[in-house]
């Protein structure tokens, strides 16, 4: 499969990466990045990683730890590109900091009209990830 270029649009000033002291919400993608932000996560904090690229033996009982195959879960639904839209799916599950329904709205007024079965995709990962 080809690769996918995703964005996310959470502010609309520039955000700074990856300078960060104690994230209250950490998505992990990769071992290195989950290793040098577990233990600085706020107490009460939400941390969701890629178990299909993290084996994860670090363990905390102040913070939700939530592990999703997302690399995995994108190859077997012919979504690969699309892990990060799957992490986005739990995210929101799991914080309700957006509601579905938001993030579909917002695709569809980023993707254009032509592009429909990009945001087809996208929409979809994303759900696998929320019900996951």
């Amino acid at each position: 499969g080809g690769t996918a270029n995703c964005s996310v649009t959470l502010s609309d000033t520039p955000i700074g990466s990856p300078i960060v002291d104690k994230p209250n919400l950490l998505i992990a993608m990769n071992l290195p990045s989950l290793e040098k932000y577990f233990g600085e996560t706020e107490k009460d904090g939400t941390i969701v990683f890629d178990s299909s690229l993290i084996d994860n033996k670090l363990v905390r009982d102040d913070v939700k730890v939530f592990a999703i195959p997302a690399t995995r879960l994108a190859s077997e639904n012919a979504l690969d590109g699309l892990a990060n839209m799957i992490i986005l799916g739990k995210v929101i599950k799991e914080t309700g900091i957006l509601t579905l329904e938001q993030v579909e709205s917002s695709l569809a007024q980023m993707i254009p009209p032509k592009k429909a079965a990009m945001l087809e995709k996208n929409v979809q990962a994303i759900k696998i990830g929320y019900n996951y």
